[in-house]
């Protein structure tokens, strides 16, 4: 067995997590942006799925789509992953049916992370896999 401790979440309970003991207009700003964001992100990728996660767990995720969907939209950042797909190191970026997103860190090594997906199929599918999130095989419980 491999350690995990995956979490399904929502985009409500990050922003309960982030915002709710800061009033400033600051905090008001970013949040306000952090919501347009999503909502940009979401017009693309309409299925989303957020987990609170480490960040094996981020990359064992993003492997596990990666070898179901294909790559990632965007930025490549698989250089970088503790199980990285794309073999490419200089900076670079793909064209995908899926995204995913870091919203922030909650504790050492732990956040809030939310996979987008273009079809439905492929959201169900991600979040019927979510029982196999874990840390991977680098980390053996």
């Amino acid at each position: 067995m491999t350690h995990r401790t995956v979490v399904l979440s929502s985009f409500e309970a990050y922003l309960a997590s982030e915002y709710a003991a800061d009033c400033s207009e600051e905090s008001y700003n970013n949040r306000a942006a952090d919501i347009e964001d999503r909502i940009e992100r979401l017009s693309r990728f309409p299925y989303a799925v957020m987990l609170e996660v480490s960040f094996a767990e981020l990359d064992f995720a993003d492997w596990w789509c990666w070898q179901n969907f294909g790559p990632a939209e965007g930025e490549c950042t698989q250089s970088c992953s503790e199980y990285p797909v794309c073999i490419l190191k200089d900076p670079h970026s793909h064209r995908g049916n899926w995204a995913s997103h870091w919203f922030v860190k909650t504790d050492y090594n732990f956040g809030f992370n939310e996979w987008y997906f273009a079809e439905k199929p492929h959201h169900d599918r991600f979040f019927e896999s979510i029982q196999q999130i874990n840390w991977g095989e680098h980390y053996p419980k």
